[in-house]
């Protein structure tokens, strides 16, 4: 289906003027329509005619739907981009809709997820109702695939697993989406998927079922269920994710037709797809995944999200994993005669893929030969135009931080104009009942309207930095990126200088302040005594009750920041903990251990760095579990604890850096490096120890709790759990760390 934009109607305010972001010609916008591009006159610069809604000036519509649009906005309050959803305004007459609207959007805001956009606020604005999200302007998944082909596996069930760990998070909470599709996955400037658009489904489903209306829902993704006007659950929301991962992984979604309904019949009247008919490529576990996801009943789909998670992780190592390497026998080593029967017999008995997997590398190596005649030109024309992107970015970035330091900036600004207000405000009134000439006075007055003219340049100082930042963001290339951050970088310089204007005028101001009263008591000698304390009191609580305002207003803003501050922190942790991924796969617990004791030194509340101590705890018990194996296995060999083909061979000798030593008799050994040795054979090994050696209660349950942790950690959740009971089985004392190192775990029953 094409994606078509719709026109809602919108009530918004037009603004009448409007700076040149290119030459600052003031441009007369008042006969404009919003949202159209216009050329100044002077220097060709083209901008776009924004709108005021309420405290939110519109910049760009970046969607719109069966019942509202979406804008790109700035909030002038508090001076940041975001996206704004306004609703058709006949919905804002319905009391039913504004009602469930405004509940899914409380219940959406509660949700404080890195993968779902953040609610920011809900209202309506002249019979419209809107809701204020995160600004997610990183692209969505449906531009990914709308030219037809595949995306690379890997970097599917990436983008799905993240997908998937929202939506649960939703669940969580009581949430069901309703409409999972590409278009509803954005993502972030970390390239992280987000799930948009939460706040419709529940509304839209009730009032079907009373009206006996059309199924909402996208043709392409909407569960069998659904389609049938029957109860939803979270397992809807797994059909159209997996309907949506069978789009992404082929090009094309698992059913189609001429029109909607035929979409929609050829769900109800036959299974979905094998994913591999449409693309061989495609791992086992994937497809296998992607068809329980696509089951027409919702009981034979996932019965949690954590069990969905659970193979989708493995599929995404499947789809990392390299191919198996063939066995290399040293050419220094000459075995006896029987030695090379046995192991000739031994080699034959190998599975046959070994021998295809060595023939796809040979091919691959003819290939890599092959593309290296035109490597060294491309990277040529790679390091060009990588140097020219560079430029680019780092004009936009410079822009970016300087509109925020402006933002900052301009909060001061306002700050020394409240400062100045009540000593103007005293100036005024000397020159209405003052007539004599005064130098002082003079100079009072000119001082004062020079502070005004100061405050007004930085209104509209201010006002050309919102479009100036509006264009930068669509700059396309590096020359004007360029320009507009300089233009940007400009602004900032002038109002510091103003800054520091007002600061001047504000001492000059109170110093001449107090002469001006002076005079001003002589002048009026005649008012009563008391009448001068009732006016000095009256001031005295205006200046209290301005004072108690703003120490109100910091506290909210302290407040409505605070939220912030915990998601960035809690942002940083789940960033260190996928930096780390690469130590934890290669099996080196102690570095990422350390990795998160120097990052954990940054969290400020708390929260977060509870967090850190206890993600920090988790790899130092890991380590200890590590070490405790390399230590035994030297001491004495893991009998019999190592698959290899139909035998089980002895594991011999364990070094913490190079890994594990197989013994095959008389063919020598192999060695595995520790990020080839699994979870499952880590877990063979130290149960072999268990087993065998002579351990407490307690000293058997603090190895089973670091297998726990390991298999945790690792995704590895039935083993986990599995391990957990044990250990608290061992030692009920382990109850209160794993409630602590592993949320959501249940152990002990």
């Amino acid at each position: 289906m094409d994606k078509k934009e719709q026109k809602i109607s919108v009530e918004a305010e037009r603004i009448s003027q409007l700076s040149c972001v290119g030459c600052r010609k003031i441009l007369d916008v008042s006969h404009l329509q919003p949202f159209i591009k216009i050329k100044c006159p002077d220097c060709g610069t083209e901008q776009i005619v924004p709108a005021k809604f309420g405290s939110f000036l519109l910049v760009k519509q970046l969607g719109a739907g069966g019942m509202g649009v979406i804008y790109r906005a700035i909030d002038r309050e508090l001076g940041r981009q975001v996206a704004i959803k306004v609703m058709k305004k006949s919905l804002g007459d319905n009391a039913e809709f504004v009602s469930s609207f405004k509940h899914e959007a409380q219940a959406a805001a509660a949700l404080n997820h890195r993968n779902v956009a953040q609610i920011y606020s809900f209202g309506q604005y002249n019979g419209q109702p809107y809701i204020v999200m995160e600004l997610v302007a990183g692209g969505a998944l449906d531009d990914l695939i709308e030219s037809g082909k595949p995306l690379d596996e890997i970097r599917a069930l990436e983008i799905h697993l993240e997908v998937a760990e929202g939506l649960m998070a939703a669940s969580d909470v009581g949430l069901v989406h309703g409409d999972v599709k590409p278009a509803n996955v954005l993502f972030g400037k970390n390239n992280e998927a987000k799930v948009v658009d939460f706040g419709l489904a529940s509304y839209i489903s009730e009032h079907q079922k009373s009206d006996g209306g059309p199924v909402w829902g996208t043709p392409y993704y909407i569960a069998p269920e659904k389609a049938r006007g029957r109860k939803v659950d979270f397992r809807s929301d797994i059909y159209s994710l997996g309907a949506t991962l069978f789009h992404v992984l082929t090009g094309k979604p698992p059913f189609d037709g001429p029109t909607s309904n035929d979409v929609v019949m050829a769900r109800l009247n036959k299974p979905a797809p094998s994913i591999l008919d449409y693309n061989p490529n495609v791992h086992q576990e994937t497809a296998q995944m992607v068809m329980r996801m696509l089951e027409t009943d919702p009981a034979m789909r996932y019965p949690s999200y954590q069990a969905l998670l659970i193979d989708m992780r493995n599929a995404l190592l499947a789809a990392r994993r390299p191919p198996a390497k063939q066995l290399h026998i040293p050419v220094n080593i000459t075995p006896l005669k029987d030695t090379e029967r046995k192991l000739n017999f031994l080699i034959r008995k190998l599975n046959w893929k070994i021998w295809v997997a060595a023939a796809a590398v040979v091919v691959l190596i003819a290939a890599a030969v092959t593309g290296g005649i035109f490597y060294n030109k491309k990277q040529k024309r790679l390091s060009q135009e990588a140097a020219t992107r560079r430029l680019f970015e780092e004009s936009r970035k410079n822009g970016q931080e300087t509109w925020g330091r402006i933002v900052n900036l301009s909060a001061l600004v306002l700050q020394a104009g409240t400062n100045l207000a009540p000593n103007m405000a005293k100036a005024d009134k000397v020159a209405g009942v003052v007539t004599q000439a005064d130098d002082e006075l003079t100079l009072l007055f000119d001082e004062t309207d020079k502070a005004r003219e100061a405050l007004n340049e930085s209104d509209d100082l201010q006002a050309e930095a919102v479009i100036l930042i509006q264009s930068l963001d669509a700059a396309k290339d590096a020359q004007s990126a360029q320009l507009l951050s300089g233009r940007i970088e400009d602004i900032f310089n002038k109002l510091v200088a103003i800054h520091a204007s007002l600061q001047q005028s504000d001492e000059v101001i109170k110093m001449l302040a107090g002469e001006a009263d002076a005079l001003q008591r002589k002048v009026q000698a005649e008012i009563s005594r008391k009448k001068a304390a009732e006016e000095k009191l009256k001031a005295a609580r205006r200046k209290a009750e301005a004072e108690q305002k703003e120490a109100k207003k910091k506290a909210e803003l302290l407040q409505k920041m605070r939220p912030t501050i915990i998601q960035q922190e809690f942002d940083a942790v789940e960033k260190c903990r996928g930096d780390n991924a690469p130590l934890i796969a290669k099996r080196r617990f102690r570095e990422a251990a350390a990795s998160f004791a120097a990052a954990g030194q940054k969290a400020t509340l708390p929260e977060t760095r509870g967090a850190y101590t206890n993600t920090m705890e988790i790899y130092t018990e890991i380590a200890k579990l590590k070490d405790w194996l390399v230590g035994s296995i030297s001491a004495a060999p893991a009998r019999k604890c190592w698959p290899l083909g139909s035998d089980r061979k002895d594991v011999v000798k364990a070094d913490d850096e190079r890994g594990l030593t197989i013994s095959l008799g008389p063919a020598g050994s192999i060695k595995v490096q520790w990020e080839s040795v699994t979870i499952p054979q880590i877990l063979a090994i130290a149960d072999y120890y268990v087993k065998t050696g002579n351990f407490s209660d307690a000293q058997r349950a603090e190895i089973l709790k670091q297998e726990a942790l390991l298999c945790y950690e690792s995704g590895a959740f039935k083993y986990a759990e599995s391990y957990g009971n044990a250990a608290v089985k061992a030692n009920s004392a382990l109850q209160a760390d794993f409630d602590r190192l592993m949320p959501g775990m249940i152990f002990g029953e």
